[in-house]
């Protein structure tokens, strides 16, 4: 009993992982296709601390690439003027130590 209640364990987790998976791509696809906040917002809060950086290209596409951080754009400006889009910034290893989406005021 004790066995099948693992297995049903690893399964509901494998099932989880692999619907957040395919939440994470859909989504970007809507973002690469659309450019929507909504989209975007849900990669941003989707993708974790430590990710990758192909992670990132996979899933949203090629980055406005600033060499410490990746940003992506939306058509629209916040309230200061500035352009609104999401910043994944780069740690020396390569991966994402912060993230956010707000407006890029430079």
């Amino acid at each position: 009993m004790l066995k099948q209640a693992g297995w049903i364990i690893l399964f509901s987790g494998a099932a989880v992982a692999c619907s957040n998976v395919t939440t994470l791509i859909a989504a970007g696809k809507h973002y690469q296709e659309y450019q929507d906040y909504r989209s975007l917002q849900k990669v941003v809060d989707m993708i974790e601390l430590g990710a990758d950086t192909a992670l990132v290209r996979d899933v949203l596409g090629e980055p406005i690439d600033m060499g410490f951080d990746y940003r992506y754009t939306l058509d629209s400006v916040g309230p200061k003027g500035c352009v609104v889009g999401a910043v994944f910034h780069i740690d020396e290893q390569g991966k994402i130590d912060q993230k956010w989406i707000d407006e890029i005021c430079e």
